[in-house]
């Protein structure tokens, strides 16, 4: 289930990346737009790892918050290079 989930999260990074970089807002709108659709889910994982390292699998949280992080801004740059190549065909 819980790989299902991330291979929704990452098409679903995937598909607003070349959505939101094809419409014409200014270049800081949509990198805070982007920023504000990649961090959330990450940091369901990250805050709780950061502020009890404590707890036990703290490790495996910071990790899988740090993966899903870096996956998602690779996959919104990779929905932004789809969209400047859609525009460049046209």
């Amino acid at each position: 289930m819980a790989q299902i989930i991330t291979a929704i999260y990452l098409l679903l990074m995937l598909a607003a990346g070349w959505r939101l970089f094809g419409i014409g807002w200014p270049r800081g709108a949509k990198l805070a737009a982007a920023v504000a659709l990649v961090c959330p889910i990450p940091l369901l994982l990250l805050i709780p790892a950061l502020l009890h390292p404590e707890r036990p699998f703290n490790d495996l949280l910071r990790n899988m918050g740090v993966a899903l992080l870096v996956c998602g801004i690779i996959c919104m740059a990779g929905g932004w290079s789809v969209a400047r190549i859609r525009a460049r065909r046209k």
